[in-house]
């Protein structure tokens, strides 16, 4: 299966974008209309950017879509390739000291919202210290067994989200791990509270700063970003020490929205983030 991931990002990762970015320039907008994820894209964006002009918002999601087809690729180009390829393709690390400074020997929190590849991310960090991650299970059971192997290459160990998983990485971190989670997904019922996201109360994943609030272990913000004329970017950023009280949870999605309104488009909208929101008596995206 490696290879046929291989073969299918056979072109380095600035060719694919070229090819992807021209064939989006002559794409008319109507035709992706049809693709479901396309429709939920359009809708986050209408929530999330509630005043934009209908040109704008067309724009935008045309946009947002280019740029998950490249995550995607960024994917399954970091699953068929070596880590060592993996960080030759990060051309820059902004904040790194704030990874490398961190005590290896004191346990560390790391938590990212979806900007570009998740996995991508992942690769690099599992590259540079071992490491328990939360994931989201996949409903069907064989490419669930596919995806957690490719990300458990080098030194990652991936522990599913739930009650279990929660419990595996509290034992990390006495042991003084680091454990690494993606924190902008609607959790279960359970896991989470609400918490303002783009000016809506959204039932939002409170494990990462209820973890740092309870173990007092250092936190951190990481993201992937791309610049034109550089490539992939690592970023890193220390949150306020208001992560760590009662309102850690809305610090926490603070922080992830100021990076996701650097570059909306860069930001994986398919997702159905406001499907739980507060305010709301039916299904926002049903039409």
């Amino acid at each position: 299966m490696k290879i046929i991931f291989y073969i299918f990002t056979i072109f380095p990762l600035k060719f694919a974008f070229l090819i992807l970015d021209s064939a989006f320039k002559v794409l008319p907008s109507y035709l992706l209309s049809f693709f479901p994820q396309f429709k939920v894209t359009k809708k986050n964006l209408s929530i999330a950017f509630f005043d934009l002009t209908e040109n704008e918002l067309n724009m935008l999601s045309k946009e947002s879509y280019k740029e998950t087809l490249k995550s995607f690729y960024e994917t399954l180009y970091t699953w068929s390739r070596s880590s060592k390829k993996i960080i030759h393709e990060t051309k820059k690390i902004n904040n790194r000291f704030l990874f490398n400074n961190t005590n290896k020997e004191s346990g560390l929190i790391i938590f990212a919202p979806h900007n570009r590849s998740i996995d991508f991310l992942l690769r690099w960090i599992s590259t540079h210290r071992p490491n328990t991650s939360l994931y989201k299970k996949i409903k069907l059971k064989p490419i669930d067994k596919f995806v957690k192997k490719f990300r458990e290459e080098g030194n990652c160990k991936m522990v599913e989200t739930g009650i279990g998983g929660v419990k595996t990485i509290l034992n990390s971190l006495k042991d003084n791990q680091l454990t690494c989670m993606a924190s902008d997904q609607v959790p279960a019922r359970g896991l989470g509270v609400y918490a303002k996201f783009f000016n809506h109360e959204c039932y939002s994943f409170a494990l990462a700063p209820n973890l740092a609030r309870k173990s007092n272990k250092p936190i951190l913000l990481s993201y992937l970003s791309y610049e034109k004329n550089i490539g992939h970017v690592m970023n890193f950023k220390k949150p306020s020490n208001n992560i760590y009280s009662e309102f850690g949870v809305q610090v926490m999605n603070d922080e992830m929205e100021a990076v996701i309104r650097q570059s909306p488009a860069e930001y994986s909208w398919e997702y159905k983030k406001f499907r739980r929101l507060l305010s709301a008596s039916q299904d926002v995206y049903k039409n």
